[in-house]
């Protein structure tokens, strides 16, 4: 079973640690993660051993507590806060009101006595810190609540020896209560800026889990009924009428809408979507109602998926963090043993007694672990719920830390620089017989291919006794005796079967895609089809380019049709007619010398993208693909990765500033606090001031955090355009290029009898719309841009 638990009085990266030793030394525990800046942590167990009364015992044990409530807990955090706020400015006026002539007890045993009680009053209300402190400081695993309440505890105790004192007859010991019972007021005033900072680097996150409506419109037998969103099952009917929030992903099987996907694509324009199409949950519907199939259950949804893994995302350790980790480790013990030897040393100098404890006790409250454990897990949140907004998911957190050092990326070709559609534009038939036989044999793949077929000559009858599946060569499959191939050349060539060098020239003359379906060893009908590259593939690669990062292509494709797309996007370097094999012992080779990166939609592309430094799946491809992948590609846009190249070295950049700050800070302010600047320059900090200087470093790491998110995408502006078109004889032709241009997502209107195209609000290059009408065998004479 795994089951997330929010954790209480977690403040630095060595409370992380505590908490995941304390719980994975549960037996039946196999996993835990802990996050710090959502203050959780995620435990895999076995249900029949472990429970929560047993994971809580456990994390109170080394000093935290579990939350079972949430908003209590946070109401709580809350009362407490403002309730020291007033005592502590009721203790203050009492204990400093002879500093502006304000005496409200004029007698010193008095006074002292009610300091005592109010300050007991503030250290009681905030009892966790020194729980968990002294608890985390007995398990020899210190935390700054260890620093805090080993510091307060002191200047406590001083103060109740010096009251002891007056009341012996001896006034010459000041009072510390108000100093002490300030720090523990700072320290939960900086925790309370910061968890509101915390809540802005979450906020995406947390942003997305809203999109689902509580409510939707169940179908049973024509009547509608309301019920909630989350009781939806797969295969369940829903209506979801303009206006309403989609509640779960799912397969239109009435109506026709637009969706605005942009919450979870970053695509602001809507997209149209009818029968057969799916809808994502948390996208909302804009125009006509919608019936809708329930795909998925809650729990598989795209939505729930980047919650939980950009959440998870953020519980895993990159490489930089490990390093802080073992810094962490040894810097609470180093501060304890600064302040020691800074209390003896003053001690044995001046043989002041307060001014040594104002010293070793500024050195403890000044320094701060939690700027250092906050400096990673901050900015990766907040890199991930960028990447979230602009539609990309990150599995692999890893690949944050090394994309921006990206040199070279490779390129699946269809699916991936091209349309997942081809189409059918030419067949010669050889045997009547061959349109069910190749519908049935493509009828259960998702190949782009397969689709082609399906959607020219429709789903077959025939069900074959025999069926396998050859990537990048096509399908063997053995039906009444009879042995079926279809597939490409290579296919033919590996059993045999020979074909005519005017079809083969033919593909190659027109950089067309060659189909052969071949019964026994006689050919039955040759098919050809075209794939239009994407619009995204041009911007993609010259975004790549600019930014240093070379493009390689790699297809199975014949060398004509490989060549010829890589011309048009500017690719220098290209691999024609190669199997996955062949394609992940490229990725081998470049990765010897280079950071890599691979893009692949398909189940060839698996081995290569596990092989890569970096992989990227597309959204919309196979299972395999995106399970091999580091990330994906939610909107199926090459463009992103440009986008994702600049995220990282932001985000590297924004974390190296966050430790060298949270370093930087404590290698400056210890010395400082521990007086090594008092007897040349006559600089002293008070432990009030060094309080107030430790919740502001934690604050700046967070705010420093929240600037990944001015990184923007490149985008290209929208246009009005007209291509002038020759060639188009009749209302057929008007129609194969007003579906070609209406498949790229234009909104377009063409004209026989002024032989022109008009595409309006398209974002489409000219190169793009041109290539698609001349794969149509029309001729574009112009294309005019408003």
């Amino acid at each position: 079973m795994e089951k997330t638990y929010e954790i209480k009085g977690m403040t630095c990266v060595i409370c992380l640690r505590n908490v995941e030793k304390a719980i994975s030394k549960i037996n039946g525990v196999s996993a835990c993660k802990v996050n710090l800046l959502e203050n959780e942590a995620l435990v895999v167990f076995d249900e029949k051993i472990v429970n929560d009364r047993i994971i809580a015992e456990a994390v109170k044990n080394a000093g935290y507590e579990v939350v079972f409530d949430k908003q209590k807990n946070l109401n709580r955090n809350k009362a407490i806060l403002f309730i020291s706020i007033f005592i502590e400015i009721i203790l203050m006026t009492i204990a400093m009101g002879k500093m502006i002539n304000l005496v409200i007890i004029e007698n010193a045993l008095s006074n002292a006595i009610v300091q005592l009680l109010l300050a007991g009053i503030i250290y009681l209300l905030n009892h966790s810190h020194f729980e968990g402190g002294f608890k985390s400081l007995f398990h020899l695993s210190p935390n700054m609540d260890s620093l805090v309440a080993i510091s307060t505890s002191v200047s406590y105790l001083y103060s109740l020896y010096a009251t002891i004192q007056l009341f012996n007859g001896n006034d010459s010991y000041h009072l510390y209560y108000d100093s002490g019972a300030m720090i523990l007021v700072i320290v939960n005033i900086g925790k309370y800026i910061e968890r509101n900072n915390k809540d802005k680097t979450l906020s995406v996150i947390r942003g997305l889990s809203t999109l689902i409506p509580m409510h939707a419109n169940l179908l049973t037998d024509g009547e509608v009924s309301i019920v909630n969103s989350d009781s939806l099952k797969k295969g369940n009917i829903i209506l979801i009428k303009a206006g309403e929030s989609v509640p779960q992903d799912g397969i239109i099987v009435k109506g026709y809408s637009s969706l605005d996907e942009s919450m979870l694509t970053g695509e602001s324009l809507p997209v149209n979507k009818t029968v057969d199409d799916e809808v994502i949950g948390g996208t909302i519907n804009i125009s006509g109602p919608l019936e809708v199939r329930i795909s998925r259950n809650s729990t598989q949804t795209v939505l729930s998926r980047i919650i939980s893994m950009t959440k998870q995302s953020a519980m895993e350790k990159i490489a930089i963090q490990k390093t802080v980790d073992k810094i962490a480790n040894v810097f609470v013990f180093a501060v304890l043993f600064i302040s020691i030897i800074t209390f003896i040393s003053w001690l044995l100098i001046t043989k002041d007694l307060e001014k040594s404890l104002n010293f070793a006790l500024s050195v403890l409250v000044i320094s701060c672990p939690c700027a250092l454990g906050l400096a990673t897990p901050s900015a990766l949140m907040v890199a991930n719920g960028a990447a979230a907004r602009n539609g990309i998911l990150i599995k692999n957190p890893d690949v944050l830390e090394i994309a921006g050092k990206l040199e070279e990326i490779i390129f699946d070709k269809t699916g991936t620089l091209s349309h997942n559609t081809l189409a059918v534009v030419k067949e010669k038939i050889y045997d009547e017989s061959f349109r069910d036989i190749i519908a049935s044999l493509e009828k259960n793949s998702n190949h782009p291919i397969a689709k082609a077929i399906i959607s020219k000559y429709g789903k077959g009858s025939i069900d074959f006794c025999e069926y396998q599946e050859l990537p990048a060569q096509g399908i063997v499959a053995l039906y009444e005796n009879n042995k079926y191939y279809l597939g490409n050349l290579k296919l033919m060539n590996n059993h045999h079967i020979s074909i005519n060098s005017e079809d083969i020239d033919y593909a190659t003359d027109n950089s067309l895609s060659l189909l052969a379906l071949a019964k026994n060893n006689q050919i039955m009908a040759i098919i050809y089809l075209n794939d239009i590259l994407k619009e995204s593939a041009f911007s993609g690669i010259k975004q790549l380019k600019k930014r240093g990062i070379t493009p390689v292509m790699c297809t199975g494709d014949n060398l004509i049709s490989a060549k010829k797309a890589a011309e048009k996007l500017g690719i220098a370097e290209y691999y024609a007619g190669i199997s996955p094999e062949e394609k992940n012992k490229i990725v081998l080779e470049k990765k010897k010398k280079k950071i890599i990166a691979m893009a692949g939609d398909g189940v060839n592309d698996a081995i290569a993208l596990s092989s890569a430094d970096i992989s990227f799946g597309i959204g919309e491809g196979s299972d395999i693909a995106n399970g091999a992948s580091d990330i994906i590609l939610l909107k199926n846009d090459i463009s992103d990765i440009a986008f994702f190249y600049d995220l990282s070295k932001k985000t590297i950049l924004i974390i190296k500033e966050n430790l060298f700050w949270a370093l930087f800070y404590n290698a400056i302010f210890i010395p400082l606090a521990a007086g090594l600047f008092y007897i040349p320059f006559g600089l002293k900090l008070n432990p009030m001031m060094g309080a107030i200087s430790m919740s502001l470093s934690s604050i700046f790491v967070l705010s420093n955090a929240l600037r990944i998110n001015k990184i923007k995408k490149e985008t290209v502006k929208p246009m009005n355009k007209t291509v002038i078109i020759e060639g188009m004889m009749c209302e057929n032709c008007v129609r194969h290029v007003k579906e070609a241009l209406e498949k790229l997502g234009c909104n377009v209107e063409v004209s026989l009898k002024d032989k022109k195209a008009i595409i309006t609000n398209t974002q489409l290059s000219d190169e793009v719309i041109r290539d698609t009408i001349e794969e149509l065998e029309y001729e574009v004479v112009e294309i005019i841009s408003e």
